[in-house]
């Protein structure tokens, strides 16, 4: 149980802020109405910036997704994947800037150190069918393959038999 306080001769005083101080001066039901409207003031603004930082940073690091540029019924945003199986190390660059060229999104270019024996498009849907065959018109005839458990919607896969078309 807490204690009882005695009163002294300053407790019975009128606060006065200039000449007690302020340690020692009572505090009316006004100055602990004030205090809790400064506290409630300093809260709002404080958990409000800290949301609204929350958000400005969440949006400022998030990647949007690329917009829908869908041409002649050919959805040309769709991520392709190039991936250099030749053995020769030099063809991944070559063709992902070749297909960035023709206005295609490609986010991975990738060379592996093993080799596929046979070029091919491999697609997870067959709705991307109309890509691929784009595709190929800048990469070369190569076969177009539905695969449904692909990693990537569509994997240009270059094997050993891959030559760069003429230019």
């Amino acid at each position: 149980m807490a204690k009882v306080k005695v009163t002294d001769a300053l407790d019975l005083e009128k606060p006065d802020y200039a000449h007690v101080g302020r340690h020692r001066a009572r505090k009316t039901p006004k100055d602990r109405w004030i205090e809790l409207a400064w506290l409630t003031l300093a809260t709002v603004i404080l958990s409000s910036s800290g949301y609204l930082g929350l958000q400005v940073a969440v949006n400022a690091l998030s990647n949007p997704m690329p917009t829908q540029r869908i041409v002649n019924g050919v959805d040309l945003s769709v991520p392709i994947t190039v991936i250099d199986a030749s053995g020769t190390r030099q063809f991944a660059s070559r063709v992902g800037q070749m297909l960035l060229d023709d206005t295609l999104v490609v986010p991975y270019s990738r060379t592996l150190d093993f080799t596929f024996e046979a070029s091919s498009i491999d697609i997870q849907k067959e709705d991307y069918r109309a890509l691929a065959k784009r595709i190929q018109k800048v990469v070369g005839k190569l076969p177009i393959i539905v695969d449904i458990k692909a990693k990537y919607p569509i994997e240009v896969r270059l094997g050993t038999d891959y030559v760069l078309p003429a230019e």
